[in-house]
């Protein structure tokens, strides 16, 4: 078995364990209600683990330099579907005085799942920069990157665009990014929100490693 698999194996299963538990909030939810609203959670989590997946297809065997960064370019597309979730906590805000405890932790199980398996997918194509870059470089390219999901987050919860509209429809997402690009001051909320956004993910992550939660050599 690849090496990298095998050091992913212990994460991989504790991850089915929590999210096990976080479906088994979510059946619970839906029994007590009578309410399937939240099953969304299972969507957005499952596009939470896209990036996670495609590093372990895209590390686990050598590529040349051309297949590595198409399959990075895809992974950086799907990559804000990761933190995405932690948004989803706007909608506690339709929650009863009763059940807005339980909803709570429902959304958080999923948010924390995907932010975790962001991070993982982050940590192993860290690795892989750090084999082409230098350390600094590669630190660099990975707080880049959690400053474009910030903005990426905002895109998809803001703009309401999606990962595959890079394919259904480019012309009006490019535009959209374009706009605030070319007159920032226009934007401020925007700029304002990825920047935030971007920080906090830098700060989490940072603080994961340091305490070696989620270190990958």
């Amino acid at each position: 078995m690849n090496t990298i698999l095998q050091n992913q194996l212990p994460f991989i299963k504790t991850f089915v364990v929590t999210v096990l538990f976080s479906f088994t909030l979510l059946l619970l939810r839906v029994i007590k209600t009578d309410s399937t609203f939240y099953l969304f959670l299972v969507w957005n989590l499952f596009l939470a683990c896209i990036p996670y997946a495609i590093t372990l297809i895209l590390c686990s065997q050598k590529t040349n330099s051309f297949i590595f960064w198409i399959g990075f370019a895809c992974w950086l597309v799907f990559l804000p579907n990761s933190p995405y979730i932690l948004t989803d906590l706007q909608h506690i805000k339709l929650s009863t005085l009763e059940s807005v405890w339980f909803d709570v932790l429902l959304i958080l199980s999923f948010a924390i799942n995907g932010l975790v398996a962001g991070f993982a997918s982050l940590s192993i194509i860290q690795t892989s920069l750090q084999k082409k870059f230098s350390n600094k470089i590669a630190n660099f390219i990975v707080y880049f990157i959690l400053l474009l999901c910030g903005f990426g987050i905002y895109l998809g919860r803001v703009l309401r665009w999606n990962s595959w509209d890079i394919l259904q429809d480019p012309t009006g997402l490019l535009l959209d990014i374009a706009k605030r690009i070319l007159f920032p001051y226009q934007h401020i909320n925007t700029w304002f929100f990825t920047i935030t956004f971007g920080v906090f993910l830098i700060i989490i992550y940072r603080m994961m490693n340091h305490y070696e939660i989620r270190k990958i050599k």
